[in-house]
């Protein structure tokens, strides 16, 4: 909150207490675990990683922990694509309460009836019009065309309205919080956590919705750009670890340099790897679809392999000559490819267009993502905390777990959705769901076209 909205606050009497000393926080009001808070400099030390005199002790306890997630994240993904969109769910939620508790801690909660119940039924509301956007689609190519008796009129109501049902139930929630509006002292502390609960929902769902997105086109899609954000986070620190001396960005002191540089060297050198390897597996690469169905256990099987992920020769002004147009006249002509032959004396090279596009997600998850931990670490400055919490020992918070994640979630989903699948196209469960709700009449008139349409291209009936 800016100091005079703060101030202005402290008007109304809404007090705030600050830990100053550097120590432990109090328990937070709604029972969450306490955070560590920094001294009033905003920063918890700026020695660097290379010359802590601790760095051993955190390395056991980081690389501890990353192998235990690492363990259950390969557990859930083995179980197939509902158990995995199931952890996203629950961490996006565990990141929604990290924050609104963070609100909770800095502004201190006061006796306003029932708002953090209406906190979560805005974010339930939320929930419901995101994941419902990209899971109906393809849940209906498996229900709507093989067994549409199973939604029932009820289902099929839902799905055709969903987003103004999903209107509706936000509509509900404004109304609560109005009528929660009761004692003028507090109105600006109400209507200040109102911005700061929808903040929070559509930063935090935006991008963790895209997760799922990827999963429904495809494990590999997920899989992938978590594991190489994981694997650069990784790289980054070993180096920075052995190497590190020039510090990188003041907001994030133990950031170095040869961190930075080195994780980017590293993982752009392993992605092209870690996409040949991944791509041998068919319950990764099958999309969600009438062939694949959405099942409870178990990833897609039985797809057609999308040439996507088959390995050719080609030739290397083939490959770049993609990156070439999209980098306009910032790089001229033919220039990446002559780099190459010269270097490399390249001409052709047997690889699958995936891995090339591995190696733009390994270059976006080394330069770029890294900038939404940075932009965590000020946020955190910001209010004067060291981790928004303790979860996860030797990481902090979920959420400061997931920072840069977020930013690769939503990289993925738009360069999927413009440079691999071809967007706007109708799907036969969106097209039968239309059919569904059409009148007899129009429905005798669309049959008579569609046979027509069949016997002008000369098929056959199955």
């Amino acid at each position: 909150m800016p100091p005079a909205l703060r101030q202005r606050a402290s008007r109304g009497n809404v007090s705030e207490t600050r830990n100053t000393n550097g120590g432990n926080s109090s328990p937070r009001a709604n029972g969450g675990s306490p955070r560590t808070r920094i001294g009033g400099s905003g920063s918890s030390g700026g020695k660097l990683l290379v010359d802590a005199p601790s760095k051993w002790k955190s390395l056991v306890t980081r690389a501890s922990s990353a192998f235990a997630m690492i363990a259950g994240f390969v557990t859930i993904l083995a179980a197939g694509h509902v158990p995995t969109i199931l952890l996203i769910f629950i961490i996006q939620g565990l990141m929604v309460r990290e924050l609104f508790a963070l609100a909770v801690e800095v502004r201190k909660e006061k006796d306003v009836p029932w708002f953090r119940l209406q906190q979560w039924y805005f974010y339930g509301t939320a929930v419901f019009f995101t994941y419902g956007r990209f899971l109906k689609h393809k849940w209906l190519e498996s229900s709507i065309v093989k067994a549409p008796e199973r939604l029932g009129a009820f289902g099929l109501f839902m799905f055709a309205h969903h987003s103004f049902i999903s209107y509706i139930g936000w509509m509900v929630g404004l109304v609560l919080f109005v009528l929660s509006l009761r004692s003028r002292g507090l109105y600006l502390y109400q209507f200040g956590q109102f911005a700061w609960t929808h903040m929070i929902i559509v930063t935090i769902l935006m991008q963790s919705s895209c997760f799922v997105a990827n999963v429904l086109e495809g494990m590999i899609w997920f899989v992938f750009p978590v594991s190489i954000v994981f694997f650069n986070d990784a790289a980054a620190y070993m180096c920075g670890f052995f190497f590190g001396r020039t510090p990188l960005i003041k907001i994030s002191p133990k950031k170095t340099w040869e961190g930075f540089i080195g994780g980017l060297i590293v993982t752009l050198i392993v992605a092209p790897f870690a996409a040949a390897w991944m791509q041998k597996y068919e319950w990764l690469i099958c999309p969600v679809d009438d062939k694949s169905p959405l099942r409870l256990f178990g990833g897609a099987s039985g797809c057609d392999v999308d040439p996507l992920f088959v390995a050719k020769e080609v030739t290397v002004g083939s490959i770049v000559g993609g990156f070439e147009s999209a980098l306009g006249w910032m790089v001229p002509h033919g220039w990446v490819a002559t780099v190459a032959r010269a270097l490399f004396g390249l001409e052709t090279m047997r690889v699958s267009w995936f891995q090339v596009h591995a190696v733009v997600f390994a270059s976006f998850a080394s330069i770029i993502a890294p900038f939404g931990g940075f932009f965590a670490s000020g946020f955190k400055r910001a209010f004067k905390i060291k981790d928004f919490s303790d979860t996860i020992p030797g990481h902090g918070g979920i959420t400061d777990r997931m920072d840069c994640q977020m930013v690769m979630a939503l990289f993925s989903h738009l360069y999927i959705t413009n440079f691999i699948r071809q967007p706007g196209l109708m799907t036969v469960g969106q097209l039968l769901l239309k059919i569904e709700f059409l009148t007899n009449e129009n429905l005798l008139r669309l049959y008579k076209a569609v046979g027509k349409m069949i016997v002008t291209r000369g098929l056959k009936l199955p």
